[in-house]
């Protein structure tokens, strides 16, 4: 596929959003949204893991596209709610994209939290951009989530935990708890270290009952995940 065939694939593609609900682990209340990207692209053509991988390679498309994206994402979430908008650093690098995102979510800012995504690699290139990013949001006074603490994979430093509001625990420690319940008591350390940094805690991946019945007996602030779909939360 070459870059006319995936740009025309990317453009035409039917998109919509699902809002994930992220839930007060104490009220049981609706605390806020994440906006969750959806594409109607069949899997034959392309997979998701490859259109971000092409994305990754062109900066303008991809920036384009996330345009877009957000836009709508603002106007169709619930206004009561706090919204976490996903976003890559690789999309605010240049100055012209740095003012568009400044002006974008400096009208938000009361509303929105920058949920700061991997990049896809693991070299320190993509990690100097992952830290300037933190460090422009942090500059802006925009609320930041770091993402998928925890995963396979991680990219996890120190200096964008310490940089934001929200810790998102990913869904691989449920996971591993349910293997070796020995893991308990590393994610309540991990858990006691975000509160006494004054910041705020999501666990993801709740789907079951009980995963939700873990996460109560567990000190964190908020949880996410498919369980809350069945409760009509997602719109």
């Amino acid at each position: 596929m070459n870059k006319e065939e995936f740009k025309n694939i990317i453009i035409n593609a039917n998109y919509f959003t699902k809002y994930e609900a992220i839930v007060d682990i104490k009220t049981k209340e609706i605390y806020a949204y994440e906006a969750l990207s959806k594409f109607e692209i069949d899997n034959n053509i392309i997979s998701t893991e490859d259109i971000f991988r092409y994305l990754h390679h062109n900066n303008r498309l991809f920036f384009q596209l996330e345009k877009r994206n957000k836009e709508l994402q603002i106007k169709n979430f619930p206004k009561n709610k706090k919204l976490f908008l996903n976003f890559d650093a690789d999309i605010c690098v240049s100055t012209e994209q740095q003012n568009y995102w400044e002006l974008f979510l400096f009208e938000q800012k009361d509303n929105v939290v920058v949920e700061i995504t991997e990049n896809g690699s693991d070299d320190e290139t993509s990690a100097k951009i992952m830290r300037d990013f933190s460090s422009w949001l942090s500059n802006k006074s925009i609320e930041t989530a770091l993402d998928d603490f925890g995963q396979d994979g991680s990219m996890f430093s120190f200096f964008m935990m310490n940089g934001s509001r929200y810790i998102k625990i990913d869904k691989s420690f449920i996971r591993q708890i349910d293997l070796n319940k020995n893991y308990l008591h590393y994610l309540k350390g991990v858990l006691k270290t975000i509160k006494l940094n004054g910041q705020k805690s999501i666990i993801e991946g709740i789907e079951t009952k009980e995963d939700l019945e873990l996460a109560k007996k567990l000190d964190c602030d908020y949880v996410q995940g498919y369980y809350f779909d069945e409760h009509k939360i997602v719109r």
